[in-house]
């Protein structure tokens, strides 16, 4: 192992480091950092190295759109396939229709993720151009539905970034 990660393993598992407002937030499952969701990085391959490093950081797959689930139920695990070792994992989703948003949150529950996301912020144009991440921060009324309607058909934590 190089020394970076010898280094960063030193940092994330140091009783010591208080740098991150996650401690906090995630007191009940003894985590410290949480490791945000970026597209094209937090693949299954860069969160199963994350966890080889940590056992106490949240790990979170990139935003996966409600369509993409929805229109492609033949090969989910593309989607939403993962290493037992990587849990705790939340999966984040990005969408804006709460009947959707709640059968994805149902199927993510069924492929056991400990929590759903709802993604609220993401600037990219691609992303906000159909209503959607950062977009949403403009319709709160529209966030409090899709959260509400996750909640009703899951039984673990829906949570909105």
């Amino acid at each position: 192992m190089n020394s970076f990660y010898r280094a960063a393993r030193k940092l994330i598992q140091s009783k010591e480091s208080r740098c991150c407002p996650s401690e906090r937030m995630n007191r009940n499952r003894n985590l410290e950092v949480s490791v945000a969701p970026m597209m094209e990085v937090t693949d299954t391959h860069f969160r199963y190295m994350c966890r080889l490093l940590s056992k106490r950081v949240t790990l979170y797959t990139e935003m996966i759109v409600e369509n993409t689930i929805l229109n492609r139920l033949d090969d989910l695990g593309l989607f939403l396939g993962y290493h037992h070792t990587e849990q705790p994992l939340v999966i984040q989703l990005g969408g804006n229709n709460p009947d959707k948003l709640a059968k994805c949150a149902s199927i993510a529950q069924e492929w056991g993720y400990s929590e759903i996301n709802l993604n609220c912020g993401c600037p990219s144009n691609k992303v906000a151009g159909q209503n959607f991440g950062a977009s949403l921060m403009l319709e709160p009324e529209t966030v409090r539905n899709c959260v509400k309607a996750m909640q009703r058909v899951v039984d673990i934590p829906v949570t909105v970034k």
